[in-house]
């Protein structure tokens, strides 16, 4: 890097043109097309040229001088041979630290442990996470049962693990060696907290799959047999009065979507039962014959052809009396109308949140959704719409008091809101029955403290920091009776941006995640960020008539990668409400 940033310096300099380097745009978190190929072992580096899409064919910057599309161009057809250039002359060295670099990773030397422990789920999120290490040539293998010690990543303790043939583990002697401590170091180490980006990003936190860092050999089977198992085909008969089907993954929510699409209708349970020897949780989808007549005898064959083409087994039940729990005709057994999503977008809405929602819906879910643009939502798009997704953004309409009354009337009539990140701040602020959680009282105890410390110019920007929060995760507390954590166990690891809560809710409404004391686990938080992250409310349902609110503190589906927060979407979408 610094051969080629000389090498461009060198052509700059001969040409008068101003360039800066190594104050910004930092090479931390590994999302961006210069960073994850550092992990490959290549050089990542980025060239940047102000103006934009604004600069046109020319703009005047804050100098008063003129840059033309020309100039920007030369600028990087410059770099561009510059870089050409320096490699070439510099190909020997290039090839050599290439291969030094694969030859590290190989030796064991390079990641924090000498193997990684993935537990095994009940549902899809292990499975979810080594499609990710083979898009990633990770290698990994399943275990062999057996006792180990190490540091569980949720307790930060260090724990016994007794492994199962389901479990997997990770080698840190390997050729992607590099790139395996990237995606699983617990908590990131940043030299300088000046960071654009999220801080923190170990993915068995995104993928909420239980790790453990091990010093010890792992036993490990040759092979991956287990990878594909046979599903097991259901045992229909003429009694069979109902079938079954797990919900505690994507697929689970996947195989609702496609039956709620061909015409299907699904109940969920509201509370575990048991019948037929088996156990059966909170939100377990369940097909039944009534109000399902129209398909007559080929009803359950086909639940069972969608449901293993999603990678999901069903499971018959043959009477609606269970042996212990709520038999199937309860009021506890609730149907789930499918329904008519509209999606915000346009003016005041975020392009990157409505980004993720849209994508998801459309390309992981696969569920219909109409993109409404905000200017044109009106009293004729809700009447049409049973649940819609506010994604991040600042909306204008909220103030309007008349159209903020229709909103209201349209919930208390069964619509449902499902608000993420600023767009449930903009609802807290316009009084929709919960706020913003006070930060008076920790600002007064701060001042005291500091005593007036005076500051200096030269330290602004890192003064500010003190104040940040650009990504870090925590730990939530979740009430997993409620319908929009089924699925889950009591706990769940959000990627918080920012520093706000949410006062919990004393009646109408539902503290499903909260954030108590020292929820912090990983990535950098400011020094006077940190006492306000705590004894708060993140995720949460305000019930509204026959309707509800649902409120995302944080972005629970952030650019794609935090598979953990999609089932949570899931639930506010089918579950709540219903």
């Amino acid at each position: 890097q610094t051969a080629i940033g000389k090498n461009h310096a060198k052509y700059f300099d001969a040409n008068g043109w101003l360039f800066f380097t190594k104050e910004r745009f930092d090479l931390f978190y590994p999302s961006y097309g210069d960073t994850y190929p550092i992990y490959k072992g290549a050089i990542g580096m980025t060239f940047e040229q102000g103006g934009g899409g604004r600069g046109g064919a020319a703009i005047i910057n804050e100098d008063g001088d003129t840059l033309t599309l020309k100039d920007r161009l030369m600028h990087h057809f410059t770099t561009g041979l510059s870089t050409i250039k320096t490699s070439a002359e510099n190909s020997d060295r290039l090839l050599n630290e290439f291969k030094a670099y694969y030859e590290r990773a190989k030796s064991g030397t390079v990641c924090d442990f000498k193997n990684y422990i993935l537990k095994a789920d009940e549902g899809d999120r292990l499975l979810r996470l080594k499609q990710v290490f083979d898009r990633n040539q990770i290698e990994w293998n399943y275990c062999k049962p057996a006792t180990y010690s190490g540091l569980n990543y949720f307790s930060g303790k260090t724990e016994n693990i007794k492994t199962t043939a389901s479990d997997i583990v990770v080698s840190g002697a390997q050729q992607n060696a590099s790139l395996v401590r990237l995606l699983l170091e617990r908590n990131s180490r940043i030299s300088d907290s000046a960071t654009y980006d999220i801080t923190a990003w170990s993915l068995p936190f995104a993928f909420g799959v239980t790790a453990f860092g091990v010093n010890a050999s792992v036993s490990a089977e040759n092979g991956k047999s287990l990878e594909q198992p046979l599903l097991k085909k259901a045992d229909l008969t003429e009694t069979t009065t109902a079938v079954a089907i797990d919900w505690n993954g994507l697929q689970s929510a996947q195989v609702l979507a496609a039956l709620l699409k061909s015409g299907i209708r699904v109940r969920y349970a509201e509370q575990p039962f048991r019948t037929g020897n088996r156990d059966y949780e909170k939100g377990t989808l369940l097909v039944t014959k009534t109000s399902n007549a129209r398909w007559g005898n080929n009803l359950f064959q086909q639940v069972e052809k969608i449901a293993n083409s999603k990678g999901l087994e069903i499971h018959s039940i043959g009477s609606g009396l269970v042996d212990r729990g709520y038999d199937l005709g309860s009021d506890k057994v609730r149907i789930i109308n499918a329904p008519r999503v509209s999606l915000l977008a346009g003016e005041g809405v975020s392009s990157l949140g409505m980004g993720e929602v849209w994508h998801f819906m459309e390309r992981q879910l696969g569920y219909p959704v109409n993109l409404v643009w905000t200017n044109n939502l009106n009293k004729d798009v809700l009447l049409k719409t049973d649940v819609l997704v506010m994604p991040d953004g600042n909306y204008k309409f909220l103030s309007d008091k008349s159209f903020a009354e229709d909103l209201r009337e349209w919930v208390s009539k069964g619509g449902r809101i499902i608000a993420l990140e600023n767009a449930a701040i903009n609802l807290a602020r316009n009084d929709w029955g919960f706020k913003l959680k006070s930060e008076e009282k920790s600002d007064k105890k701060d001042n005291a403290s500091s005593s007036f410390a005076l500051s200096r110019y030269e330290n602004r920007e890192m003064d500010e920091l003190k104040s940040s929060n650009p990504g870090s995760i925590f730990k939530i507390k979740l009430d997993n009776s409620h319908p929009l954590a089924f699925g889950y166990t009591d706990e769940y690891f959000t990627l918080k941006q920012d520093v706000n809560l949410f006062e919990y809710m004393k009646e109408g409404g539902w503290n499903v995640g909260t954030m108590g004391k020292d929820a912090h686990v990983a990535g950098f938080v400011g020094v006077d960020a940190k006492p306000k992250l705590q004894e708060g409310l993140v995720l949460g349902v305000k019930d509204m008539g026959r309707g509800a609110v649902v409120i995302f503190g944080d972005d629970v589906l952030f650019r794609n990668f935090w598979e953990n927060g999609k089932l949570l979407f899931c639930n506010a979408l089918f579950m709540v409400g219903q």
